[in-house]
């Protein structure tokens, strides 16, 4: 029968003693590099889902506008056109533009020339609807101003990414030829 030999010499347990040592070290320097990377990933996403969900709220307010519909207002009756297309843009925001509801600008082109068109039945059927987010200001955690060289990397706080959307379509014939007033 053969005797288990456990090894427990002083030599032997110090130099273990010493591996964790050295593994936590390595763990330090790994979480070093893994924790901004992971911050700076975390932020462009949530940079990217606040670019695409304006977008997304654009698209929404010119298919609901095209159909020259509007929503009803909260002391009976209804909202004028402009009103329920921004309404309906804030709404599919999400609570991004909370509190910033005049970043949503609405605009009527007359669909021969092009040029804007201010009249009071500038969204008759037949006219080009644009409806944007217009200079909505991201503030990310961490803004570079440039990265030429890792050891002159420049930080700069306060430093917003400006973010403008723009979606547009035709409008459609207004039903039974009367058009939603503005």
């Amino acid at each position: 029968m053969s005797e288990v030999q456990c090894d427990s010499s002083p030599a032997r347990r110090s130099r273990r003693r010493g591996q964790r040592g050295a593994e936590t070290l390595a763990g330090a320097l790994a979480l070093m590099v893994l924790i901004p990377f992971l911050v700076v990933t975390v932020d462009a996403s949530w940079g990217i889902f606040v670019k695409v969900t304006l977008q997304h709220a654009c698209r929404e307010g010119v298919r609901y506008a095209i159909t020259n519909q509007t929503a009803a207002a909260e002391g009976g009756g209804n909202m004028g056109h402009l009103d329920s297309i921004r309404g309906v843009v804030l709404t599919h925001a999400g609570g991004i533009l909370a509190g910033q509801e005049s970043k949503v600008t609405v605009r009527f082109y007359n669909a021969t020339s092009l040029a804007e068109d201010l009249g009071s039945n500038r969204n008759r059927g037949g006219n080009v609807v644009m409806v944007s987010v217009e200079d909505y200001h991201y503030q990310p955690l961490i803004t570079f101003s440039s990265i030429k060289d890792w050891s002159e990397m420049e930080i700069k706080p306060n430093n917003p990414i400006v973010i403008t959307v723009h979606a547009a379509d035709r409008m459609e014939s207004c039903p039974m030829g009367v058009c939603s007033p503005l």
